[in-house]
């Protein structure tokens, strides 16, 4: 019936969210009372003797002291974190609530209200502002209420009225305290329900947010959520183009099953690879791995970190073969130069690179070795201090005419198992 989560986190950050949510509406009733009792205090000489305009003040006073420190508690984060301090402040509200009863039954003459009914209509005003006052706290509202209820039950059974006068008096009160209790039960069920909703909501948009994140960098995606045209230019941009040498063969070879796995094994290599090196990945074209350094994303040197995600990937993809015992390897073409890169199209959206930086790359992955890293001038001189190169040698490039070529050099053991 008093429902909880499960996790003690989740109920905390609840209890919390809801207290902070609600703090306008405690704050507000805080300030009903206040006024109110400032009114009696202008009302009362009117029609009270001073003695008895004395007594109500004397009570009256704390009374406001207490929702005065109630509004200020709402304006610290101690009343936001701190749930138990409601049954602190209904205690002491209890207490000014009985001084002000007693204050106003001492004029049950005037009033023509007795003791016993100026208890019922305080304490039922009282139980009825604590049901909403008591914030995401049911269960301190509910042992605060029953203590109220015994002890009001054992002032009924020990003064000296007769038996009718107890019954009607216990179930006038009763009626405000079920209500009461119903309220705070309710208001908090409904609270929870949608708690779980929002949660259930969140952790939607956070898969939602995950897969956007998977296709397109963080801050492109936020530029897309902004209604902008993403369309970007980047001067110096290191591009890695990956192949798998003899995928046609393999083809032929394979299942189509088989060949799905092979394929989906290399590529999440590549994946932790250029999470490793700090690289972008683009897309997979075919048998074909896409990827940048200094786009979206950029490093110390990007040329360098380029070439690292290529060696690593060669390296995964030896152990890969050595383990499987399939005979699989890649080449890679690096070239950095000027590319564009933006978002085109309204479905299946990806964030792409466009240049001829690209087609050089693609081209360089074609004179590139099993197992070896062929890259563009451009990229030598921007990675020589940190990588070592073989020399220059003169390659034919399909549409692009003579380019001097460097390889980069991997130890041998590597190349050489690349290679078989």
């Amino acid at each position: 019936m008093l429902a909880r989560f499960d996790d003690p986190a989740v109920e905390k950050a609840y209890v919390m969210s809801e207290r902070e949510a609600r703090v306008p509406a405690t704050r507000f009733l805080a300030g009903i009372g206040i006024v109110t009792l400032i009114s009696y205090i202008g009302f009362n000489p009117m029609h009270f003797p001073p003695e008895g305009v004395i007594a109500y003040n004397m009570a009256a006073i704390p009374f406001m002291l207490v929702l005065t420190c109630i509004v200020g508690l709402t304006f610290t984060r101690f009343y936001i974190e701190q749930s138990w301090i409601d049954l602190v402040i209904f205690i002491a509200m209890t207490v000014v609530m009985v001084l002000l009863i007693e204050a106003l039954g001492e004029q049950s003459d005037i009033t023509e209200i007795s003791r016993f009914g100026m208890g019922i209509i305080n304490f039922g005003i009282l139980v009825v502002f604590a049901s909403v006052g008591f914030v995401a706290t049911t269960r301190y509202f509910f042992s605060w209420a029953v203590v109220l209820l015994l002890t009001y039950a054992t002032f009924l059974l020990i003064v000296d009225r007769n038996i009718v006068n107890v019954v009607y008096s216990f179930t006038n009160f009763t009626t405000f305290f079920t209500f009461a209790c119903f309220v705070n039960w309710d208001i908090d069920r409904r609270a929870r329900r949608s708690y779980k909703a929002w949660m259930a909501l969140e952790e939607e948009r956070a898969k939602t947010e995950e897969m956007l994140f998977n296709v397109l960098p963080k801050n492109v995606a936020n530029r897309l959520r902004r209604g902008e045209v993403v369309a970007d230019s980047f001067s110096d941009v290191s591009v890695v183009f990956v192949d798998i040498v003899g995928f046609s063969k393999l083809a032929r070879k394979l299942s189509p099953g088989h060949l799905v796995k092979l394929l989906n094994a290399i590529f999440g290599l590549a994946d932790e690879c250029a999470k490793n090196a700090g690289v972008e990945k683009v897309k997979t074209i075919g048998d074909a791995y896409l990827a940048v350094a200094g786009g979206t994303t950029s490093t110390e040197n990007d040329a360098v970190s380029a070439i690292r995600f290529a060696e690593q990937m060669i390296a995964a993809v030896t152990d890969y073969a050595r383990e499987t015992r399939i005979d699989v390897a890649i080449r890679v073409g690096i070239h950095t130069g000027p590319v564009v890169g933006g978002v085109i199209g309204q479905q299946r959206m990806a964030y792409d690179y466009w240049g001829d930086t690209m087609n050089t790359a693609a081209r360089l992955e074609g004179v590139a070795k099993p197992g070896g890293i062929a890259v563009s001038e451009s990229t030598y001189f921007a990675a020589c201090s940190q990588v070592d190169f073989t020399p220059a040698e003169l390659q034919t490039l399909k549409g692009i005419g003579e380019t001097k070529v460097y390889r980069v050099i991997v130890e041998n053991e590597v190349a050489d198992q690349a290679a078989r």
